[in-house]
């Protein structure tokens, strides 16, 4: 079982946390690939409202200390628009009695209370709210609530702007009804004219493609009093979803609300729902004991890991689930994969175990590098025997990426097959980013060329900005490019020279079962799909996908399972099997 200390838990937080204010709020965006610790500074008393730069918007904040226990996500951004005007202290029993402050806590969120700059909503009260989402990163889990004459003013002027495009939620509640939804939003009705406020929100959402997150559920029962009304909207609508814009260009790139005709792609986007789903999430801290050491009672070095275990692994038989190792991004939340990949999610589906590892260090905890990343997975064998040791797998995400990549040729011994999300590996001699460089890979691969195979998985966005996607005049030296010619050679097959877009317009090169498919999710987003083959076994998958940035896309997760399951490594020979 190792000697960790770990906490079990589903949803709900364990860690009691103070609450305090943040001096800037706007910033938005969820995690960034090259997103650092924000510095938050405490203003104003604790548990009080305080008005943002004198305005008549009072803003409630979760402190800056980390509580790793909660989630981490895309948290919700909760706008109040009351029935009447509010003080703090009003506002505090306001969303005292909506739990505001508790899905705050467990998710990451933020409160804010909009209130109307004079006695009764105008039209100027649009154009603040405008500012508010405008002014910091690109919005993803925006939530809207509004109340009474605060509903009316959501019905009828806000729901009738571009906003709704970027909003992932509407609760409007005891309102009178609006003439017009500018876009689809999820939303939930509630309170007198329910039915009727309902017809614009339910109008827009039939104009759409077929999608579960874009629903409109409404509850016209008089008698049910705000808080059931309330809790009712958070399960079924609100705690569903985040949006994000990752069309053409990376999300988190832009800065509010730049771009009114782009709010219409603001993708609905799932969030996993562990206890829901039957998931056991176990945090672990895992305390590192240097032997040689005097002896210390409290030991600050350890290890940080999240665990995602499915209701029919946790008492499968021994050897018989495989294990998917998730790698965030640089300077991620090491929450990020498997709050944003949609692997949790399938391993609920398909019964396989998932871990994210907080591999790349800092907040206190020890970078464990690829020989760490490996002695977690064998204390996690230890930890759980129903692991089958011959099916473990990785995927990661920008750096994550990378990692995971080197991880197929270096711990080539472990992993039966890996995945790069948005990462390949930089040209060069390994003095730049996290030390790795194509040179010493490369030559690694082709020592154990003829003695070693790897499954292996690309994923990357055409408009990724960050690790960028080539073309047929600056494909020489990709990082893409690079890890495909890396894998070809560590698994004996033809290395590609010189690429040939007559060939294959998008690839380069030729491929087999190659595919276009259509996500579903916008015309515009679509994958591209091949295969490299060695005696027949497909061992290198290439994915791309059209017009996106560069993040998490979560339909590849699937895709990327797909070919994982396939693959097998003996325990004892390390021979790779393809099944």
């Amino acid at each position: 079982m190792g000697t960790g200390k770990i906490t079990i838990l589903f949803t709900s937080s364990v860690v009691k946390i103070k609450l305090l204010f943040l001096s800037v709020v706007f910033s938005l965006t969820g995690f960034l690939s090259v997103a650092q610790p924000r510095m938050m500074r405490p203003q104003g008393p604790v548990n009080e409202f305080s008005a943002i730069d004198g305005t008549s918007v009072l803003v409630y904040n979760l402190q800056a200390e980390r509580d790793i226990s909660s989630r981490a996500g895309f948290g919700p951004v909760f706008y109040v628009f009351p029935d009447v005007r509010m003080d703090s202290k009003q506002a505090l029993e306001l969303v005292g009695k909506l739990n505001l402050i508790g899905i705050a806590k467990e998710y990451g969120g933020r409160i804010l209370i909009v209130n109307p700059s004079s006695e009764k909503w105008q039209d100027q009260d649009l154009d603040a709210f405008k500012r508010f989402i405008g002014t910091g990163g690109a919005p993803t889990n925006i939530k809207v609530i509004g109340i009474g004459s605060g509903a009316t003013f959501v019905n009828q002027q806000l729901a009738a702007t571009d906003l709704t495009g970027a909003i992932a939620g509407i609760v409007s509640i005891g309102g009178e009804p609006g003439k017009i939804c500018k876009f689809p939003v999820p939303a939930f009705i509630g309170g007198k004219n329910a039915a009727r406020v309902a017809r614009p929100y339910q109008a827009a959402s039939d104009s759409a493609p077929a999608d579960p997150l874009q629903k409109v559920v409404v509850n016209a029962d008089k008698r049910v009093d705000l808080e059931t009304l309330f809790a009712e909207a958070w399960d079924k609508v609100l705690s569903c979803n985040y949006r994000y814009n990752n069309l053409f260009h990376t999300f988190y790139m832009s800065r509010g609300i730049d771009n009114p005709e782009g709010v219409k792609n603001f993708e609905l986007v799932s969030i996993p729902m562990f206890k829901k789903s039957g998931i056991q999430r176990n945090v672990v801290e895992y305390p590192l004991v240097d032997m040689n050491a005097p002896s210390r009672p409290d030991n600050p070095d350890k290890y940080l890991w999240y665990e995602y275990i499915p209701k029919q692994a946790q008492d499968a038989a021994p050897g018989t689930v495989p294990l998917v190792v998730l790698l965030h991004g640089h300077g991620n939340d090491p929450r990020t994969q498997s709050e944003t990949s949609g692997f949790p999610e399938l391993a609920a589906e398909e019964g396989f175990m998932v871990v994210e590892m907080e591999w790349q260090g800092g907040n206190g905890y020890v970078p464990m590098g690829l020989d760490g990343i490996e002695a977690v997975v064998s204390v996690l064998r230890q930890k759980y025997p129903q692991i089958d040791g011959s099916r473990i797998y990785a995927e990661g995400l920008s750096a994550g990426a990378m990692t995971s990549n080197m991880l197929g040729i270096r711990k080539s011994h472990l992993f039966a097959a890996v995945a790069g999300h948005s990462g390949g590996i930089f040209s060069g001699n390994g003095l730049g980013y996290y030390a790795y460089g194509s040179e010493p890979l490369m030559n690694e691969a082709i020592q154990k060329r003829g003695h070693v195979q790897v499954g292996y998985c690309s994923v990357v966005g055409t408009h990724d900005d960050t690790i960028r996607y080539f073309n047929k005049d600056n494909w020489r030296g990709n990082p893409y490019l690079n890890v495909w010619r890396i894998y070809e050679t560590v698994n004996g097959m033809p290395v590609t020279g010189d690429l040939d877009f007559n060939v294959d317009p998008t690839f380069g090169i030729s491929l087999r079962d190659r595919e276009f498919i259509h996500t579903g999710k916008s015309e515009d987003i679509t994958i591209e799909f091949g295969q490299l083959y060695k005696d027949e076994i497909p061992m290198i998958r290439l994915m791309v996908i059209n017009n996106y940035g560069h993040w998490n896309f979560k339909p590849a997760a699937r895709l990327i399972w797909d070919f994982f399951r396939h693959f097998s490594r003996d325990t004892e020979t390390k021979e790779l099997h393809y099944q």
